[in-house]
């Protein structure tokens, strides 16, 4: 399909998607539609492993939630799709996604960048919820997923002061996995599509699901959700090419099979 507030571009086995809606970035309904399209569209495409989301210009990833739609939803009119609908449907994606963060990532932006399976973030970036400045709460999954990536007491202090996190910082308290210059955000990504893309699709996919659906219930659930995974997993055919590559000291070929 064709977009508007995304800019995407296909490469070999993974997807850049860049957020193009400025002057900030702002996560509004029709940034938020186009992305829930562009997720159903590679969910459905074979040749797409990975997805790397970006945002345009330098300064910012995405600020957030467009303040200019919040009087149409005082009002009582409720949004089209919902950012929850979405960030749900990124955390729970059977194929990697990846937030290259070439700039700051305030409210909504951040939670966009958390809902991702992987976070790589400009040495110069920050990244905050800063709704309670505003006199609301980050509502798009805020205050579950920032104390489940960083810890409860941290993440606490984070959404009642609403004063971000440095780049290093962010790394400190593991809510990203790297920070690198500005420059070298979206190649790091790239880089890392590129590697994610060669690797074993249907292995990918169950770690995806054991590790998400297993934080969310106890250790002896988790530990049955993996048992299933393993069971997919050695059955496919990914799993008879990767042990045939390694007793052949071969690079593996996986088909997603």
């Amino acid at each position: 399909m064709e977009y508007t507030k995304l800019t995407v571009e296909k490469q070999d086995g993974y997807v850049v998607a860049a957020i193009n809606n400025p002057p900030a970035n702002a996560l509004s309904q029709a940034v938020l539609a186009e992305l829930n399209s562009l997720l159903d569209e590679c969910l459905n495409d074979d040749e797409v492993r990975v997805i790397v989301l970006t945002g345009t210009g330098e300064k910012l990833f995405s600020a957030g939630a467009d303040i200019k739609e919040f009087a149409s939803i005082r009002a009582g009119n409720k949004p089209r799709i919902s950012g929850h609908d979405v960030f749900l449907k990124i955390e729970n994606y059977p194929k990697p996604v990846i937030a290259a963060m070439q700039g700051s990532a305030f409210g909504g932006g951040n939670e966009l960048a958390m809902s991702c399976h992987l976070r790589i973030l400009s040495a110069s970036a920050k990244v905050g919820l800063p709704e309670v400045k505003l006199g609301i709460i980050p509502g798009w999954g805020g205050t579950q997923r920032l104390p489940r990536l960083i810890g409860k007491t941290k993440a606490l202090e984070v959404m009642l002061t609403g004063d971000p996190l440095t780049a290093e910082e962010a790394l400190q308290y593991g809510l990203v996995n790297k920070v690198v210059p500005a420059e070298q955000v979206l190649p790091e990504a790239r880089a890392l599509a590129a590697r994610l893309a060669k690797g074993a699709p249907i292995a990918m996919r169950e770690i995806l699901m054991a590790v998400t659906r297993g934080l969310n219930t106890s250790l002896e659930e988790g530990i049955k959700i993996e048992q299933a995974g393993s069971a997919v997993v050695f059955a496919s055919e990914d799993a008879r090419e990767g042990a045939t590559a390694f007793l052949e000291k071969r690079p593996p070929n996986f088909k997603g099979r």
